[in-house]
């Protein structure tokens, strides 16, 4: 289990922070809350925690890694470029899965947001690491491709990965994760509510 610890009077420009997350290996912890208390800004600060070789960091922000290209050049490159921790094996599944094998002709800045946000998730989570921080993952997917998502994150949690996501909507989360309900009080983030969904 890996405790994260925060203590900062200056988190953001309207609140501080004093909060401690507990995420064992094996399990999902879904932080909510309100928009703007800081949700994301935890979820970068927690990810500075651990080693970066062995964490995956999925943000809300437009991934522009790459030129515009075909779907297809972009598969390529990645199935050729023998990246560390990249397992390609998980990479086709998801790229299948997500439906990308259907656009692989398109090019990447006429991707709909849901796939855009497929790429994104299939080229993050197609690394072998222990932890996953992700901010939003399920934004912009249809429902299809929220339960590709769903099915994927619960065998990353099953193959004893640690896994946090900050989420607005519970609704597609897999029951037995723990949501954690983050609160200002005082001026200062912490805790609130924890169960099980």
């Amino acid at each position: 289990m890996k405790i994260f610890e925060v203590i900062d009077p200056l988190f953001l420009p309207h609140c501080g922070c004093e909060l401690q997350v507990s995420l064992p290996l094996g399990g999902g912890l879904v932080l909510i809350g309100e928009n703007g208390i800081g949700k994301s800004t935890l979820l970068r600060r927690l990810s500075c925690m651990v080693s970066p070789d062995s964490q995956v960091v999925v943000e809300q922000m437009a991934t522009e890694y790459f030129f515009d290209r075909k779907l297809s050049i972009l598969k390529s490159f990645f199935l050729k470029a023998k990246l560390p921790h990249f397992n390609a094996a998980n990479f086709l599944s998801l790229w299948n899965d997500f439906e990308l094998d259907k656009k692989e002709q398109r090019l990447l800045s006429h991707l709909s947001g849901g796939e855009s946000q497929a790429l994104k998730l299939c080229l993050a989570l197609c690394k072998d690491c222990t932890f996953y921080f992700l901010d939003e993952p399920s934004q912009y997917l249809d429902a299809h491709r929220k339960k590709v998502l769903l099915n994927y994150l619960e065998k990353l949690r099953r193959d004893g990965k640690a896994l946090l996501v900050v989420e607005h909507n519970l609704e597609w989360l897999p029951s037995g994760w723990k949501a954690q309900q983050l609160v200002v009080k005082d001026d200062v983030l912490k805790r609130g509510d924890e169960w099980t969904i």
